[in-house]
């Protein structure tokens, strides 16, 4: 039985039965012996006051929020609770790239980021089989090549449609900045954790980290991809607009930066 039920402040049962990635952060977080975080739809700033910052808020499903303090020589830390990603289901994902690919034998072009979503969703229920009683990343591969059907539990293909939306027509692990209408700056130094600054908590270290140059620079390479400017050495500032309206700065390389690649993004208050 889930601890998380019998601890106050928490969210909805049909919040948790929609979202089973929540449940089982906030479960494991109380199961390490840790205070349960108080659930809140929206923040006041007067928060801001508190001693001690423990609180999870929504920023549209299935993403949602974790703020919580830490010593006092430390800024808070801002966790983005998301179901699982590459780091778990990365064979898995891949596979569903390769189906994807057998079905379509010419380049696609979409109208709109959500024309390109739609049809990703689309391709995804042509590929992909439901059965009932398939844990979380469990699967078979049925059928011979031009027809080869992936057979997944239900969660396991929501899990498959947010990552293959947020990988292919969102900002990948951006994805909840953006979203959350509490930040108003996200930046990378460099090879490290990435930090926002919160409009009621501050400036907070993020649960995104970059832990080679390699892998910073290859994100960034795509990001900027993303943005219609791609960096390159030649080339190696961008500043550019996201499709949320947000401003980014890009430094590619360690030409320019001891640090190497970084990035800001500037978001506007709506």
């Amino acid at each position: 039985m889930s601890l998380l039920l019998a601890a106050e402040n928490q969210p909805p049962r049909t919040v948790l039965k929609n979202n089973p990635h929540l449940l089982r952060y906030l479960d494991g977080w109380i199961r390490a012996g840790r205070q349960p975080p108080e659930y809140l739809e929206q923040l006041s700033r007067d928060l801001r006051y508190r001693k001690r910052i423990n609180v999870v808020y929504p920023v549209g499903d299935p993403i949602f929020i974790h703020v919580y303090s830490r010593r006092p020589d430390q800024r808070p830390m801002y966790v983005a609770i998301q179901p699982a990603g590459r780091e778990k289901l990365g064979k898995l994902l891949d596979l569903v790239d390769e189906l994807i690919i057998d079905l379509v034998d010419e380049e696609l072009e979409f109208r709109s980021p959500e024309d390109q979503e739609k049809v990703l969703r689309g391709l995804l229920e042509k590929v992909v089989e439901l059965r009932p009683g398939m844990r979380l990343g469990d699967y078979e591969l049925a059928g011979k090549r031009a027809s080869r059907k992936l057979i997944v539990g239900y969660e396991t293909y929501k899990v498959l449609e947010y990552n293959l939306v947020l990988e292919k027509v969102r900002l990948g692990p951006l994805e909840p900045f953006i979203r959350d209408p509490y930040i108003e700056d996200v930046s990378c130094d460099g090879v490290g954790p990435v930090f926002v600054e919160h409009k009621v908590f501050g400036s907070c270290e993020t649960n995104l980290k970059f832990n080679s140059e390699d892998e910073l620079d290859k994100f960034i390479r795509r990001l900027s991809e993303r943005c219609g400017r791609p960096v390159t050495f030649r080339n190696p500032i961008v500043d550019a607009s996201l499709p949320d309206g947000s401003r980014i700065n890009i430094v590619y390389g360690s030409e320019l930066s001891m640090r190497g690649s970084n990035f800001t993004i500037r978001k506007f208050a709506a």
